[in-house]
């Protein structure tokens, strides 16, 4: 567990297994977790507050990447059931990872500071 109530599962890439997040959540021995994040890279995901959250709304499409053990849906409103799975893998459709420079690196990380408490990285 990386957050209280969030598991991160390191899984085969995507273009081996596309539906492993699926099968996740169909999975009833992680129906106690509510959250879990599919990742290529757990140690990635979860070296700093920064790198979970980068990884966590990059790397998912939320109409195609969620899945939930049911869902149901009431009126207009789709409803989930855990473990609701977030498959955030790389996609062979994505754009590789950008490598910042310095100065720019430099001025987010001064503006991170600011927003993001340090005991929440």
């Amino acid at each position: 567990a990386y957050m209280p109530g969030t598991l991160v599962v390191e899984g085969d890439s995507y273009e081996s297994d596309a539906d492993l997040a699926e099968r996740l959540a169909e999975f009833s021995e992680l129906s106690r977790w509510p959250v879990i994040l599919l990742v290529d890279s757990s140690n990635e995901a979860t070296c700093s507050m920064q790198e979970f959250l980068w990884t966590f709304f990059t790397r998912f499409e939320p109409a195609a990447d969620i899945h939930g053990s049911a869902t149901s849906v009431q009126r207009f409103h789709v409803g989930l059931e855990p473990p609701i799975v977030f498959d955030c893998r790389m996609k062979p459709w994505y754009t590789e990872v950008l490598e910042v420079d310095q100065p720019t690196r430099e001025l987010v990380d001064e503006k991170f500071d600011r927003i993001i408490p340090y005991k929440w990285r």
